[in-house]
């Protein structure tokens, strides 16, 4: 289980992916997902067509990366 108080888009997510996988999309995966894999310094989630890559920094989740897989 992983704990943060915020969710902020990455410049990357905002520039590159936000037109392929909407917020409202990655909130929902992020909040219904229990247990998603570390990579690295990363954590990362398949689910439903769907992947995302985030990082915890100071309690708070920046989207770095999400997809359709």
């Amino acid at each position: 289980m992983i704990y943060f108080t915020n969710i902020v888009p990455t410049g990357h997510y905002l520039e590159h992916h936000a037109d392929e996988v909407p917020w409202d999309k990655f909130v929902e995966i992020i909040m219904t997902t229990k247990n998603p894999r570390k990579k690295g310094d990363n954590f990362e989630i398949e689910k439903d067509g769907y992947y995302i890559l985030f990082k915890i920094e100071n309690k708070i989740l920046h989207v770095i990366n999400a997809k359709r897989s």
